[in-house]
């Protein structure tokens, strides 16, 4: 739906402005990240994520990163498929992926690697940080807060104002209030559901 809508607005495919604006390692994965086609089942195939948790830690051991297993693995797989393989890597390395990705936490690559398999394992715990970081330092990210709020509100918005209050021990309603003035204010609070 996504693609759909960005080439009616735009009259191009969101595959073709991807290549277009973004090179080396990140072109080679978020093109086919955007172009692959997700099986949306609950099927898992057990072994298969036993072995490609192996793989990814293998790759991830050698510090290749951008390897064609990961990409392959992180863009090709339906959401069940991925957590059982993120699920098998936890319990064969007694670690979650994302801790063996922080090798540089200055390196954009691997952070882009850790949001891809943040936004599957935990999306509410994700998005808390991106509106706890959009919120927090000198000004407000207005453009990570309202695309988080506008793009969540009829998914899990709820569970990520839960992950937020856990978080921070303040309402994200009176974070956003806070931090924001008057018709924009209004909309967001709107959105979080505020009366």
């Amino acid at each position: 739906a996504v693609k759909q809508a960005y080439h009616e607005r735009f009259k191009r495919s969101l595959e073709e402005d991807v290549a277009a604006h973004v090179t080396g390692d990140f072109r080679k994965l978020l093109v086919p990240l955007v172009t692959a086609y997700r099986y949306d089942g609950p099927e898992v195939n057990t072994s298969l994520a036993h072995s490609e948790a192996k793989i990814l830690h293998e790759k991830i051991h050698d510090k290749a990163y951008s390897d064609d297993e990961i990409i392959r693995v992180l863009t090709t797989r339906s959401k069940a498929q991925l957590l059982a393989t993120f699920n098998s890597y936890n319990d064969q390395f007694s670690h979650p992926i994302t801790k063996d990705l922080k090798a540089d936490p200055k390196d954009e690559f691997l952070g882009t690697l850790r949001a891809i398999i943040r936004c599957f394992t935990c999306p509410d715990r994700y998005f808390e940080k991106v509106i706890r970081l959009a919120l927090g330092g000198m000004g407000t990210d207005e453009d990570s807060l309202t695309r988080v709020i506008t793009t969540r509100a009829e998914v899990d918005l709820k569970l990520i104002k839960e992950a937020y209050q856990k978080r921070n021990s303040v309402p994200l309603e009176r974070a956003v209030a806070k931090d924001t003035t008057r018709d924009y204010e209004d909309i967001l609070l709107a959105l979080l559901g505020a009366e």
